[in-house]
């Protein structure tokens, strides 16, 4: 299997990569909820709205570590969506409809404006491979503290 899904970041550029089997994994202890209870790694096709990742990290990677939000955590997956284009529409459109997306839904779910908060976003878009070969459309929305830190707790309705 082709690569699967890189993290992109909302304003500055990182690239995250996914790909292969483990990209399917969730070895992760979660609830009935199917909140994390405890830390573990899931693959980039299970990680799911409410996951709070230690560190997604850059580079090739199939899998992230994912931890309880109550632990120090680097990001949180806030939204995820569908794109809705029929063919590949390149790297920049994707990443634009994609950003755009996630920028969107930015407000509703920190309880600010970006520009206001202290947090940034990134997102986990498909690769031209893993839109071509397994019909993946998916976005994954994440946010982070702007400085990249750790921090503990959910940014849902944030006070910052």
């Amino acid at each position: 299997m082709g690569i699967v899904g890189k993290i992109v970041g909302g304003i500055a550029g990182v690239g995250l990569v996914a790909g292969g089997a483990a990209a399917f994994q969730d070895d992760a202890v979660r609830d009935e909820t199917g909140v994390v209870q405890e830390a573990g790694a899931v693959g980039a096709f299970r990680i799911q709205v409410g996951d709070c990742l230690a560190d997604p990290g850059t580079g090739l990677v199939e899998t992230v570590d994912a931890v309880p939000c109550s632990d120090p955590h680097q990001s949180e997956a806030y939204h995820s969506f569908e794109l809705t284009f029929l063919d590949w529409p390149g790297e920049e459109g994707l990443s634009e409809a994609a950003g755009q997306g996630c920028y969107d839904q930015f407000f509703p779910f920190v309880g600010m404006t970006y520009e206001q908060s202290i947090y940034d976003f990134t997102w986990l878009e498909p690769t031209e491979a893993s839109w071509n070969e397994i019909d993946d459309r998916e976005v994954v929305c994440f946010v982070s503290l702007y400085d990249g830190g750790d921090k503990t707790g959910s940014a849902r309705n944030a006070s910052q």
